[in-house]
């Protein structure tokens, strides 16, 4: 008997040992998002449009060409995007002055860069110069003759997801005579012109004299 009590107190003596020696499995962690779900694709449909096909130039922020007449002309484009087709032909509109400002700056400095070719020796010290004449064009040439001389829009659908939208799409193109930028560019380099030194001046005035025979343009 007695060891029967013996071998049933070790046995519970054993128990309680194991009981507390053991650790509880830590619970499981969801691993964390990596948040690289990609978005759905947008889907673009023309419902409806002015003219079928769509006329080239709509894609066209500008472009140095001639007008019906046979002019040099400045033409660029701006455009408007709105639930109505009303509202994004005014949209188009309100952006012109801003969009032929920044349109004439983008001519002027490509066209200088063209007229400055082959002139690398002294072009540090005439980059100043054609900066500032640069940024007086762009902000003194008269934009009020610029003339709006097509229209095109169309009705998109826009379809991302389970979720669309409707809206008009409107471009307006504006024509402004090459003629008037000319001068613009003129007016402007003259009081820079006196700023020049002596010694850098014949090669300035050669790249006035390049302006002038730059050809046909277009972005």
């Amino acid at each position: 008997m007695k060891e029967y009590l013996k071998l049933l107190l070790s046995l519970i003596i054993l128990g309680v040992i194991v009981s507390c020696g053991s650790k509880p499995n830590p619970a499981a962690v969801p691993a964390p998002s990596t948040g690289t779900s990609e978005a759905p694709l947008i889907k673009i449909h023309v419902i409806q449009k002015s003219t079928d096909p769509t006329p080239y130039w709509v894609n066209k922020k500008w472009e140095i060409g001639k007008d019906e007449l046979g002019r040099k002309v400045i033409f660029l484009t701006v455009e408007g995007q709105r639930n109505t087709r009303e509202k994004a032909e005014i949209e188009a509109e309100s952006k012109k002055i801003a969009k032929l400002t920044e349109v004439i700056k983008q001519v002027a400095t490509r066209e200088f860069a063209m007229a400055k070719q082959g002139m690398l020796n002294d072009e540090t010290e005439l980059d100043t110069y054609f900066e500032e004449t640069i940024a007086a064009v762009s902000k003194n040439v008269n934009i009020s003759g610029a003339m709006n001389v097509e229209d095109y829009w169309e009705y998109i659908q826009e379809i991302q997801g389970d979720s669309s939208r409707t809206y008009y799409r409107y471009v307006k193109r504006y024509a402004m005579d090459y003629e008037t930028y000319q001068k613009a560019v003129k007016q402007a380099w003259e009081p820079v012109a006196k700023k020049i030194p002596p010694d850098l001046k014949a090669k300035a005035e050669k790249v006035l004299d390049n302006l002038n025979k730059a050809g046909e343009m277009s972005e």
